[in-house]
């Protein structure tokens, strides 16, 4: 079966869906003797952020997998955002087709590509992208395919804030199959007026022998950490959607009571990323040493910081998943996560992680202290975690999910 994946950003750009796209891709080839080609823009980061950082090469072959990388229309960023701020001002709606183009890519060639393509399916993510409405559009084309959508949609907690444009939906409607991260996207795609049958959740996956290797040492050593100290980590993209100044509030609070305590942050370098570091900076000497800063690591870099830390917390409201939290678990770390729809629907509270309260610094700082200050628990609940990740996240049986609903799409419809 050859499948076409069409994605806005692929390795070596780094996030949750680009590790997804690549280990679907390279382990459907693998497993079952597909053949998977990538559509991709060609660049590391969102097309709507005010950076560009071009990826050069514009065809590759990454493990087997062909890589083709389009460029978009970018002048039109700019425009859109001072066409919304102006309506905002004036509270006038913003209309969708400005939205959406202004979440793009807008890039003809990626759409023509993708409308010529040869593929038996194609597995399209993430919803709010402009490539993702071929299922609107294939009718007018003389080789129509079935298409998979994955939205990886980030639902607000408030069900009257609406995260999906009219079209989007539509979209959902017109595709073969949905393939929801969580039990909670299911739910509210249900509410929303998508059938349930074509809803399918599968989750996502990890690595585990990547993380299961790792030297807790290392950067115990490197951070300077005695034996009892107890390092709070949060591993991650570096960016303001991800409560990251709630964790280092709740963590000033919570040495107050333990001052065996210290934080570190780690993930990629960013603007963000300098801010948080400048604000810790003012700090007093005391708090400002206990709190450290780690970027761009390596893989095995990565797997040795979480063997270090003994609690993983990741605040953000903002998630479709955390696959994180599976990282963590690998390494058999007790989490804890924000009470929101989609961690519910990965964390168990009290058994495998610790759910907190949205925003709410003193709730986090209280989870903080509860696991520091109880060794037993910590073990326990990493345990849990571990064995929940061997039983459902693991890549053998994401992919199997994955490729079933792709055989799926593709019986129904040729039917």
């Amino acid at each position: 079966m050859k499948i076409l994946y069409v994605v806005q950003n692929y390795y070596p750009s780094i996030g949750g869906t680009q590790i997804l796209f690549q280990n679907l891709a390279e382990r459907s080839k693998d497993y079952y003797n597909d053949e998977a080609v990538v559509y991709t823009t060609n660049s590391y980061i969102g097309p709507d952020k005010k950076e560009f950082l071009k990826i050069e090469k514009n065809q590759e072959t990454i493990n087997g997998i062909q890589v083709f990388r389009f460029p978009f229309i970018k002048f039109h960023y700019w425009l859109s955002s001072k066409i919304i701020l102006f309506l905002k001002v004036a509270n006038i709606t913003v209309p969708q087709i400005i939205q959406r183009y202004r979440s793009g890519p807008w890039s003809p060639s990626l759409q023509n590509a993708i409308n010529e393509t040869d593929a038996d399916v194609i597995f399209g993510s993430s919803s709010s992208y402009l490539f993702m409405l071929y299922p609107l559009l294939r009718h007018k084309l003389k080789n129509p395919k079935p298409f998979v959508f994955q939205g990886s949609i980030h639902f607000s907690e408030n069900e009257e804030h609406n995260v999906l444009f009219t079209k989007t939906l539509q979209a959902i409607n017109a595709s073969e199959y949905y393939i929801s991260n969580t039990n909670y996207e299911k739910e509210r795609l249900i509410k929303l007026g998508v059938d349930a049958n074509k809803i399918v959740v599968t989750g996502t996956a990890v690595d585990m022998q990547i993380y299961e290797q790792g030297n807790s040492e290392y950067y115990r050593s490197i951070l300077g950490l005695g034996q009892d100290d107890i390092l709070v980590g949060y591993i991650g993209r570096i960016e303001a959607t991800k409560g990251i100044d709630v964790l280092i509030d709740s963590f000033l609070e919570a040495r107050k009571s333990n001052p065996l305590l210290h934080l570190v942050i780690a993930g990629f370098k960013s603007n963000y990323a300098n801010q948080i570091e400048a604000t810790v900076q003012t700090f007093e000497s005391g708090i400002r040493e206990k709190i450290s800063f780690v970027y761009n690591l390596s893989v095995q870099e990565k797997a040795n910081l979480y063997h270090a830390i003994d609690i993983y917390v990741l605040p953000s409201i903002n998630e479709s998943f955390g696959m994180v939290f599976l990282e963590a678990w690998s390494c058999k770390k007790p989490v804890i996560g924000a009470d929101i729809g989609a961690i519910r629907s990965v964390i168990s509270n009290g058994i495998d992680g610790l759910l907190m309260q949205p925003t709410n610094v003193n709730d986090l700082k209280e989870k903080i202290l509860l696991l520091s200050n109880d060794k037993n628990l910590r073990t326990k609940l990493g345990l849990n975690g571990f064995t929940k990740t061997v039983e459902n996240y693991t890549w053998p049986v994401i992919v199997k999910k994955y490729r079933d609903v792709f055989v799926m799409a593709k019986n129904k419809f040729n039917v």
